[in-house]
């Protein structure tokens, strides 16, 4: 298990120009959890997570059991003020929480470990600007809240992005891909033929703050697309793409 990112520091916000998530089933990174989060509120129908750090597992299933049950003060409060450092609200929380993640962070407190120590720290983030968390809105917030009251955990695959057809053959609308590519020590040509493996015909398959020429003439001569979106930390990101419309 490695530690895990409170938060994304992907602009989500952007993805819906570029892909359509209405009534989708959508295929993304765990993470921190608010790429499916924000697939869910942008109107997907199923939305299938992996990641290969458990931890990320036990975190999202936490972010996500607070926004079914807690108030929205409470929520920002133990996520944000606190940093997860709140045992009184995971108090409020524990007796909704699936047993293996309930003994997990139960064992932290045993240990006298805190909850934050579970969460990547070099990445700081100014939490009066992350304006890219779309439920830190609270109208937002309560309608994700209310799709979650309606919903089951989704189905999660503990694995590398690599291994993914080893685990789900599921067609999907969507895939959602994040930096994964800088981990796969791969070229654009491989990673192509990787991904027209996948049932998908709509991919990004690339999140990134820099782009160098060279890698911008290798993506887009192995068919995919790039574009340049405003940034959350940086004046602008990049988005990679993959389109295969049926």
């Amino acid at each position: 298990m490695e530690k895990v990112y409170g938060f994304t520091n992907e602009n989500i916000d952007a993805f819906p120009e570029f892909f359509n998530f209405d009534n989708a089933s959508v295929l993304t990174v765990l993470g921190s959890g608010d790429q499916y989060f924000s697939a869910l509120l942008n109107g997907a129908k199923n939305v299938d997570v992996f990641d290969i750090n458990y931890l990320a597992w036990y975190h999202f299933i936490l972010k996500y059991t607070a926004i079914k049950v807690l108030s929205y003060e409470e929520f920002m409060q133990m996520f944000v003020s606190d940093n997860l450092d709140n045992l009184s609200i995971y108090a409020k929380l524990r007796k909704y929480l699936p047993d293996e993640v309930k003994y997990f962070f139960d064992k932290l407190i045993s240990l006298g470990r805190t909850f934050s120590s579970i969460k990547i720290k070099n990445i700081i983030f100014d939490n009066a600007k992350m304006n890219n968390i779309p439920y830190f809105n609270e109208n937002t917030y309560y309608k994700l809240q209310s799709i979650l009251q309606s919903s089951n955990f989704p189905a999660f695959y503990n694995c590398n992005l690599l291994d993914i057809l080893k685990f789900t053959k599921k067609s999907y609308d969507v895939a959602l891909l994040s930096n994964i590519y800088h981990y796969l020590n791969n070229n654009p040509s491989d990673y192509h033929d990787f991904l027209s493996k996948i049932n998908c015909p709509e991919i990004l398959a690339l999140y990134t703050w820099i782009l160098n020429e060279e890698e911008k003439c290798e993506f887009l001569g192995n068919g995919f697309d790039i574009h340049q979106i405003p940034g959350v930390l940086h004046e602008s990101d990049y988005i990679v793409t993959l389109s295969r419309k049926k």
